[in-house]
């Protein structure tokens, strides 16, 4: 009969045993010190041999010429098929009181072969709260002949007066490193013909579970029939390559929403697994900027970089930030989540919407720093023709027989004119709109802590989540992105405050109230009037509330938010119809 490979392949002496060297050391050190504890707790991930050192502890306390700690393999506790000395006990499916009682009661039964009778309970987080207290005096005053391994993935559900009676070992996750030195063994082994490149993707893949790993490798050999590739391991696991990973990053350089939105639906019609290509995704945009901001470390432990340079010089670190920071966030949901497929829709639709405003605050910023440039060149200008006039008549006599190309003239003069008008104007409108903003959120702060209720904050904290689904929407997208990126600090039954980490994004939020307020009524099917703040300006209003260092009064609006928006678009409209009027004195 065939035997699957992670049982052929198991652990049976602590030698065999990969990536665990600590636990190891101080179970060889116990024996050989003969200071053995009565309870051992076993804690970690699975697949990191927990049950496997358990019961090579087991055979070895039990042997009668052990050597270097390995069992001898000739004594009667050793040869013995199912040794009932070594009792073991799955508490997922034994987790009643009754079933704790019962080995209780057998505790005192003497070992039939060896010196210790040893009981593992595997996965026992999973008894019951009686289960626990039944096992509890035992544990505490077991008999000399008697020893407890409990192992566990969920060390916090175990009760803290069972950790406390235990000796507490952690098992760690096993290296990549490690797990691929095992496989290679396992594949020569087996006459596997596998790349070495499909080892590292399936140890990466194992994610710290060494038991998990030569199960895909078993998995593998029987979906392949030559040679095993790193295609063919991808194809198992429903996960991408990283040219596909490549290919899905140039499409959201590229703004190429449509085209991730086929494939997206195209992996759903594969299979593919979203939560496991989140999480690919995620260490691809990684490595990308460990290969930027890291070359010598990255190179070092990468094989295959060619994807890498290739996407690399295409973005930046700050959008490379973004798209982890936001696939971290859904990837949490995703999680806890029945419809993964949405929810990877929409963290790839909200990157892109979140680039896009991060290009245009780019593109702001640029033409602000352009618009400097005709105002000094203006006032260079302004400085020669003052020079010119004050000119003694000799000086203005020669200056009269210079080339027409070496004077200012009309055009260029009325030019600069122009350009210093429309950035006085603009500077006039911003200022205004600024100063209004201001007295809003003054007004509006006031009024949400003045009548502060912490009940409807609540309330409205989870319905935000309602948001999501409007990134999808063309007349909503980019509003709820903007909600989305702050956080609802405060609330009254009228008002809200967000607060954002800089005062850049709360002062984007300011500028667009009217469409914000119409986005949070459309979600929570009530109108509340909005404000944002930034986190420092916070810190200090927060501390004004909490400490009552001043009063908060309410005060009604006297003013309407729509006609202030209104005025300064018209008044934007009439500045850029007259613009081009220039005036002759």
């Amino acid at each position: 009969m065939y035997q699957a490979l992670y049982r052929k392949y198991r652990p049976k002496t602590l030698d065999d045993v990969y990536g665990q060297d600590v636990i190891v050391k101080i179970i060889k050190n116990s024996i050989l010190n003969n200071q053995i504890n009565h309870a051992y707790l076993f804690a970690g991930p699975r697949g990191t041999g927990k049950t496997s050192i358990a019961k090579i502890f087991a055979k070895i306390i039990n042997c009668e010429h052990p050597v270097d700690c390995k069992p001898c393999g000739k004594c009667v506790s050793c040869t013995q098929e199912n040794n009932s000395d070594i009792i073991e006990i799955d508490a997922a499916s034994n987790n009643g009181v009754d079933e704790i009682r019962e080995l209780r009661n057998k505790v005192n039964l003497l070992p039939a072969y060896g010196k210790y009778k040893v009981y593992i309970i595997d996965e026992v987080h999973m008894l019951t709260q009686g289960a626990f207290n039944a096992l509890l005096k035992t544990l505490e005053e077991p008999p000399a002949h008697v020893i407890f391994i409990l192992a566990t993935t969920d060390p916090h559900k175990v009760i803290e007066t069972i950790l406390s009676r235990c000796q507490r070992l952690d098992f760690k996750k096993i290296s990549t490193e490690a797990i691929v030195e095992n496989l290679s063994i396992i594949a020569k082994k087996e006459n596997i013909d596998i790349e070495k490149d499909a080892l590292t993707e399936i140890a990466k893949l194992a994610d710290g579970g060494m038991r998990d790993s030569v199960g895909m490798l078993d998995q593998a050999r029987a979906y392949t029939e030559g040679k095993i590739t790193i295609n063919d391991i991808h194809d198992i696991n429903g996960t991408l390559t990283d040219n596909d990973l490549r290919k899905l990053l140039e499409n959201i350089i590229d703004n190429e929403l449509d085209e991730i939105l086929e494939k997206i639906d195209k992996y759903n019609d594969q299979g593919k697994n979203f939560v496991k290509l989140l999480e690919e995704f995620i260490d691809f945009v990684r490595n990308i900027l460990l290969y930027k901001e890291a070359p010598k470390y990255f190179k070092e432990r990468k094989q295959n970089i060619e994807n890498y340079e290739q996407i690399a010089p295409k973005i930046s670190i700050k959008e490379l930030f973004l798209i982890i920071e936001t696939l971290n966030k859904y990837s949490f949901e995703m999680k806890n989540n029945n419809n993964s497929k949405l929810l990877f829709e929409l963290a790839f639709i909200k990157i892109i919407s979140d680039k896009n405003n991060v290009i245009v605050e780019k593109n702001e910023q640029k033409s602000e720093n352009l618009s400097k440039v005709p105002e000094k060149n203006l006032q260079i200008k302004e400085k020669n023709i003052e020079k010119v006039e004050n000119l003694p008549k000799n000086v203005e006599n020669s200056e009269k027989k210079q080339t027409k190309s070496e004077q200012l003239s009309p055009n260029q003069l009325n030019e600069s004119v122009k350009d210093e008008k429309k950035i006085q104007n603009a500077k006039k409108i911003n200022d205004k709109l600024h100063s209004n903003i201001e007295q809003i959120k003054q007004i509006r702060i006031d009024n949400t802590l003045a009548k502060f209720n912490k009940k409807e904050l609540k309330n409205i904290i989870p319905a935000l989540e309602l948001l999501n689904d409007l990134l999808i929407n063309t007349d909503y997208s980019h509003a709820a992105s903007i909600l989305l990126d702050g956080t609802l600090k405060a609330a009254s039954d009228e008002n809200l405050i967000f607060v954002y980490k800089t005062k850049r994004l709360s002062d984007l939020f300011n500028e667009n109230l009217p469409i914000l307020e119409e986005t949070i009524a459309k979600i929570l099917n009530k109108k509340y009037n909005l404000i944002a703040t930034n986190l420092d300006e916070w810190e200090i209003i927060k501390n004004d509330f909490n400490n009552k260092l001043r009063p908060f009064i309410y005060k009604e609006e006297q003013f309407n938010l729509e006609d202030i928006f209104k005025e300064d678009e018209s008044e934007d409209n009439i500045q850029s119809m007259f613009e081009d009027i220039i005036e002759y004195n």
